[in-house]
């Protein structure tokens, strides 16, 4: 505390929880997987072409596939609910492993020729025969070896040492094998969509392929690369803005060339000039956006390490400044006792007194400082109520400024009306409020001044006006003289120094007390604030 320097800065690379829509993905591939495998196999009981394959000139989904596609969802949608359950855990091996064998069989049938049925053609064997298909509806290859894949990530789910590099292989491996066909269909070209003109990847079963790469990708938030796009820096913010921007971007571009060649509007040797150079175009753009936007950050950074180190010099001073002041309480407290060694008998009575003051200041000062150092709580947290007049606080306040008053030649006056209530409050929190407000008085009262104190009875409460006749306080001061730590314009008339705290204290202590504080000024003609502080529900009863 004697430093300062325990307000700590983020640091650069420091990340937290994913953004809301990444880490709802997980939940949302999952659900999306087994709602489209539901959706298939009941187009496929009721002869839906719409919901076997979305559109007449595309490829329909595989029974299978639909089947598998339910399995994954589950798998991963267990693991999401009931990560370190024992029966999930064993649950999701088992649907992983149903997939990476069903996938494994078509794989093997396909590469060794086998003329045995395949395991696609189990479900709905009549209804695989369609007259818009050549050959009858069959998983295809890319869609198998996407499942072996799908299902040795599910299956590293349940193992957390592989899981931070094995799930995010497989992820990201799975998600290009489904942007591929996806590319396609929006292409129009059949090649991309199938490793052969008659076995492509259905259009549904790519876009659920690449929603469960996606969702297997941030299921795992503390693997290191889904941490980069939950980072705060940087990286993280370019990286969730960037990465999507510029793959619309390339592929709605090439989907433009490409229409452009097909149209006949150029030829196809310029549509890839113009491809090359759109792409160009378009990362300079990003580039230049970047830096942009790193420049942004960085200045809002600075920014913020300048609040920082500002807060902590000034809260340096703070502490210079009470711990100078407790010099004055502490030097009266020893001259007290040296008195006191040198009478004889029982002390005097205003010994005593000055001593007790002494004393309590002390410990008002200290509570203060305990205040100014809490955070997201009102300075001062714990009130000790008794019944006090506002008069005999403002007495008390003003016994220490005499020495400074008298030195500058201010008059200090006390106007206190005869029918003035007694308040339930904090003495010394009503203290804290005139000492203040007093020495502020003092501190900016020019030598043969005044300073007048009225106290009144207002609506079931106390009103005092402190009035000085000092230099007043500017237009753009006024609204934020009870701000924490702000500094005038205006320079005290003897060149004493504040922190500006102490009138932000004043506020926060009135309003402790359900009470509040105004303040009017002209520059040059003086100031007044005014308290207000409630009778109090104890001596109201």
């Amino acid at each position: 505390l004697t430093t300062g320097r325990f307000m700590s800065v983020p640091q650069a690379n420091e990340a937290g929880p994913l953004p809301a829509p990444l880490a709802a993905l997980p939940a949302f591939a999952s659900l999306l997987a087994i709602c489209v495998g539901l959706f298939v196999l009941v187009g496929w009981q009721i002869d839906s072409e719409l919901l076997k394959r979305l559109h007449p000139d595309f490829v329909a989904m595989n029974p299978l596939t639909a089947v598998l596609f339910i399995a994954c969802g589950l798998g991963l949608i267990l693991h999401l609910r009931f990560p370190v359950a024992n029966y999930a855990v064993g649950m999701v091996r088992i649907l992983a492993l149903v997939v990476i064998l069903f996938s494994l069989r078509k794989l093997a049938t396909l590469i060794g020729g086998s003329s045995t049925p395949d395991v696609d053609s189990w479900l709905f064997a009549s209804k695989l025969v369609h007259p818009s298909d050549s050959l009858p509806n069959a998983m295809a290859p890319n869609t198998a070896l996407n499942f072996l894949v799908t299902g040795v990530a599910l299956f590293a789910l349940s193992f957390p040492v592989a899981r931070l590099w094995a799930t995010q292989a497989c992820a990201i491996f799975v998600c290009f094998g489904a942007l591929l066909p996806i590319t396609g269909y929006a292409y129009g070209v059949r090649s991309f969509s199938g490793i052969a003109s008659f076995i492509p990847m259905a259009l549904h079963t790519a876009i659920a392929f690449f929603a469960l790469a996606l969702g297997i990708f941030f299921a795992v938030p503390e693997a290191p690369l889904p941490q980069i796009f939950a980072s705060r820096d940087p990286r993280g913010i370019i990286l969730r803005l960037l990465l999507p921007l510029s793959v619309l971007l390339a592929l709605s571009l090439g989907w433009l060339c490409l229409w452009g060649v097909r149209r006949e509007l150029y030829e196809a040797a310029f549509g890839v000039a113009l491809f090359a150079i759109g792409i160009s175009l378009i990362f300079v753009a990003l580039v230049r956006w970047t830096v942009w936007r790193v420049g942004v950050i960085e200045r809002e950074r600075a920014e913020v390490q300048d609040r920082l180190a500002e807060m902590n010099r000034r809260k340096d001073e703070m502490f210079a400044l009470v711990s100078h002041d407790l010099c004055s309480p502490l030097t009266g407290f020893q001259l007290v006792v040296d008195s006191l060694r040198q009478e004889e008998g029982k002390p005097p009575a205003d010994l005593l007194d000055m001593m007790d003051y002494s004393a309590r200041r002390m410990v008002s000062m200290v509570r203060g400082l305990l205040d100014a150092t809490k955070e997201k709580q009102p300075i001062g947290v714990r009130l000790e109520y008794s019944d006090v007049k506002v008069s005999d606080v403002v007495r008390q306040s003003m016994e220490p400024l005499l020495l400074n008053a008298n030195a500058k030649h201010i008059n200090l006056q006390l106007d206190v009306a005869p029918e003035e209530p007694v308040i339930h409050a904090d003495p010394f929190r009503v203290s804290q409020i005139f000492n203040n407000l007093l020495s502020n008085s003092v501190k900016f009262t020019g030598a043969g001044g005044n300073i007048l104190v009225q106290i009144e009875p207002a609506f079931a409460g106390v009103r005092a006006r402190v009035t000085d006749s000092g230099i007043g306080i500017s237009e753009e001061d006024l609204p934020h003289v009870f701000d924490k730590y702000y500094q005038g314009s205006t320079k005290a008339t003897s060149g004493e120094s504040g922190i500006g705290l102490g009138l932000a204290v004043a506020r926060e202590m009135a309003a402790l007390h359900d009470g509040y504080i105004e303040v009017a000024s002209e520059p040059g003609e003086g100031t007044t604030f005014t308290v207000y502080l409630p009778v109090g529900a104890a001596v109201a009863a």
